[in-house]
């Protein structure tokens, strides 16, 4: 496949992303280390918030600010990287600069992509770009890792890193995507009573709802096993270049008719990655195959999940519509999850809590296989039929 123009200008930012999305990793750790589990949870409860809350707010003034999605794009780095500059430890400051990042760049990288690839070039791209942040994020990774390990594990450096990234990569990329329509919010909630939307909820909860379990998890597991900032971003370093090396040397040899198959695969491994975490709590060295299985698997599921959301945004409507009526209904699910999960944190021990949540995310993850392969199959048989 032979990338044209726009898609070429595209991917510098979407490697900027996965650079910045690595932050999310340390944030984690910092919140999860200087308090503890439910400190982690309102976190990961005030980011989704605000990201969805920065999505709805962009998408709304679209029209009278001419937010396209080339200006959106940029400005989901620009406006986030001053926020990270000011990040003082506050959990709620680095939970509102975070779902900023994430509610801008996510948005306006959704209306881009949607507009730029058809169906048939989404399994490579995916592929490409899956690749890009990988290696992106990695370097970053390992930028910050350096810094922590030479400035006596100081925070703030790492968010004026991320900070200082941000602004320079909305100031030097972006500038020849094309000049799409502003985003407008019409009639969102009518997308919301669509049934082939409605259709997509097994696989929204499954794909992304469980993300504040996992992000608690993921912390946890992070601070029992390795005590240390600087020691989680070796770890996380040497693992992303697992998952970098694996999705480059097969990006070639993803294929509309072969979907299902990546699909099995990733999920295999990272569930797989799960019990493993889950088993850290008695052997915490296995937190390392943890994150090399995670990190191996990530990349080849986030790959298929990216090609299974724009299959589930072909449907009718405006396109900013579709995008929020996604980020809605992913929030309510994320949000639902984390307050059915919160109790547990109150009468189970943190060990305890570590094996119910891992064992959670592995059957999840293992379903997410079986809802994607059927919608996967029903988008096969209706090209087919058409």
């Amino acid at each position: 496949m032979k990338l044209t123009e726009h898609q070429r200008a595209l991917l510098p930012l979407i490697g900027l992303q996965g650079a910045v999305g690595s932050l999310g990793g340390f944030i984690g750790f910092f919140v999860m280390g200087s308090n503890d589990l439910h400190a982690i949870l309102r976190y990961t409860a005030i980011m989704m918030t605000a990201a969805l809350a920065v999505i709805f707010l962009t998408y709304y003034a679209g029209p009278r600010f001419h937010l396209n999605g080339r200006r959106l794009m940029r400005l989901g780095f620009a406006i986030p990287g001053l926020l990270f500059l000011f990040c003082s430890g506050s959990v709620a400051m680095m939970a509102i600069a975070f779902g900023t990042y994430v509610g801008m760049s996510a948005g306006a990288r959704h209306a881009l992509e949607m507009v730029l690839l058809h169906d048939a070039e989404r399994d490579i791209y995916a592929a490409r770009s899956g690749t890009l942040t990988v290696v992106c994020s990695v370097a970053a990774t390992l930028l910050a890792t350096l810094l922590l390990s030479s400035l006596a594990e100081q925070s703030h450096y790492v968010f004026w890193l991320y900070g200082a990234m941000s602004i320079g990569g909305a100031w030097l990329l972006g500038k020849a995507l094309p000049d799409t329509p502003p985003v407008a919010l019409k009639a969102p909630l009518a997308i919301l009573r669509h049934p082939q939307f409605i259709a997509c909820f097994p696989m929204f909860f499954l794909e992304s709802g469980l993300f504040g379990i996992n992000q608690a998890m993921a912390s946890a597991g992070a601070v029992k096993a390795l005590g240390s900032a600087s020691h989680f971003g070796w770890v996380a370093t040497a693992a992303g270049l697992a998952g970098g090396i694996a999705l480059y040397f097969t990006r070639q040899n993803r294929h509309v008719h072969n979907r299902t198959h990546w699909l099995g695969g990733a999920c295999l491994v990272v569930s797989l990655s799960f019990v493993l975490l889950g088993a850290s709590v008695w052997l915490p060295v296995l937190y390392v195959g943890h994150s090399i299985l995670k990190a191996a698997g990530t990349p080849f599921l986030s790959a298929s999940q990216q090609v299974l959301t724009q299959r589930a945004l072909d449907i009718h409507g405006e396109l900013p519509d579709r995008i929020f009526a996604r980020e809605l209904a992913l929030w309510v699910l994320r949000m639902m999850s984390l307050v059915l999960f919160w109790p547990l944190a109150k009468v189970l021990s943190p060990m305890h809590l570590l094996v119910a949540g891992s064992a959670l995310l592995a059957a999840a993850t293992a379903l997410q296989y079986v809802i994607g392969k059927a919608f996967f199959w029903q988008g096969s048989s209706e090209q087919q039929a058409a």
